[in-house]
């Protein structure tokens, strides 16, 4: 039954294949070189592409992550990561009871791997790894031996895979740019050969992809200073203007916000990189553990090794980011106290501004009433002298009356209706109605 499949299902599934490990019979030598680049690595692969067509192998294509071609003697392994592209020449079934292989880091005698063509590849080396795969150590191998022969100043040596092979390491660089390590297996099979070479390749990749985090925190470390310093300065001004008689913070608003454009600037260019530090420091432990190291006597561990010299690496990308996500939480708490001061400034001029409103309200309404009195007056005035010329077109004589008596007798009554009449209509401008 052939059922409709979601678009990401085969490319999920494959990731788990994605990057396999091959078996690693005899001795031999894997040696790595890593590149980064910035926004693609389309130049990178269109040159190992070129080499891959004049050896007669099918180039990459665009969505080949990873690709393991054999070359006369050797192979060569391509893969593609999200920030790097590492790129890997391979011999192995070399002839080795005990020891290692014939030319150990003689990059002279090797003449037949690649390496000039490896040096004029368009982008900058960050890191080269030299791992040499021989037989059974050497009897009475010791820590200044093994110093002599990975060119190292110091040297980091364990038993592995439960007392089956010596692993010894220099995390350190040698004279033609490469980073050694030697393995010597005692009892380990072909196919589980291949893991922990690729296991020991890794946790030297990604030690020092761990190790960039360090640099970015460093390099920003100063704009964090200068950032805390500032924010100081300014919770301590906003905590006395808010005390202040004026309460004004509208000095403070602008600097906060250039501090916290600062911070989410820094947070823009730092925060992908300690994210995949971490990232990395989780592969690189965990790659270390998959080795399961014991004590080797006479030799320094690897992991103690690494928690005096890396650790203190690995906490100061750690105590970057915590300190940038806590100034981020310190500028929102003060950008929230300016909130609430500043909303309270705002109720205050409020409160105020209903006060002088209320009190103007009062002096308009006893002007009102002072105008209403005197329009009173003014229209009962004029009211009466209407009268009176109507009641001098009477026979008032005859009726026993005079003008300025009937002119009095409707003064009362004049004034009663004019303040009626008035006191309705302003009522009905009040009350926004008319009324019947």
């Amino acid at each position: 039954m052939i059922m409709r499949e979601h678009t990401l299902r085969r490319q999920l599934s494959e990731e788990l294949h994605a990057r396999p490990y091959h078996n690693f019979e005899g001795a031999g030598r894997f040696i790595r070189f890593i590149f980064l680049f910035e926004d693609n690595d389309t130049q990178i692969i269109t040159y190992i592409n070129d080499y891959l067509k004049q050896q007669n192998h099918p180039p990459l294509t665009s969505n080949t992550k990873f690709t393991r071609v054999v070359i006369d003697d050797f192979a060569m392994r391509v893969e593609r990561h999200t920030e790097f592209v590492s790129l890997s020449l391979i011999e192995k079934g070399l002839p080795a009871k005990s020891g290692l292989a014939k030319h150990a880091f003689d990059l002279a005698n090797l003449s037949h791997l690649p390496f000039d063509w490896v040096r004029q590849m368009p982008a900058e080396l960050f890191h080269a790894i030299w791992l040499e795969i021989g037989g059974k150590p050497p009897h009475r191998l010791s820590n200044d031996d093994v110093t002599l022969l990975l060119d190292s100043r110091s040297a980091p040596s364990n038993m592995i895979s439960d007392g089956a092979a010596q692993l010894h390491v220099s995390f350190d660089i040698d004279a033609e740019g490469f980073s050694r390590a030697a393995l010597f297996n005692i009892s380990i099979p072909a196919n589980r050969m291949g893991r922990i070479v690729q296991r020991v390749i890794e946790m030297e990749t990604y030690r020092m992809l761990t190790l960039l985090g360090l640099s970015a925190a460093q390099a920003h470390s100063s704009t964090l200073n200068a950032v805390d310093d500032s924010l100081s300065l300014l919770t301590a001004s906003l905590s006395k203007q808010i005390t202040a008689i004026d309460k004004s913070t509208d000095d403070i608003l602008p600097k906060l916000s250039e501090l916290s454009a600062r911070l989410e600037e820094t947070f823009a260019k730092t925060g992908f990189r300690m994210a995949a530090s971490k990232a990395y420091s989780d592969v690189f432990l965990a790659r270390l553990d998959a080795l399961r190291p014991t004590y080797l006597p006479g030799f320094q561990g690897i992991r103690g090794f690494i928690d005096r010299r890396m650790l203190p690496a690995l906490q100061t990308c750690t105590a970057f980011s915590n300190r940038l996500e806590r100034l981020a939480t310190r500028i929102d708490r003060s950008a929230q106290l300016l909130r609430t001061q500043t909303e309270m400034t705002i109720q205050h001029q409020n409160r105020d501004l209903l006060v002088s409103m209320d009190r103007r309200a009062q002096i308009q309404l006893r002007l009102q009433q002072t105008v209403e009195g005197l329009s009173i007056a003014a229209l009962t005035y004029y009211s009466v002298g209407l009268i009176g010329f109507i009641a001098q077109a009477l026979p008032l004589a005859a009726w026993g009356l005079n003008v300025q008596i009937v002119k009095a007798a409707f003064v009362p009554l004049t004034a009663i209706i004019v303040w009626r009449i008035i006191r309705r209509a302003s009522r009905a401008a009040r009350t926004g109605k008319t009324e019947d």
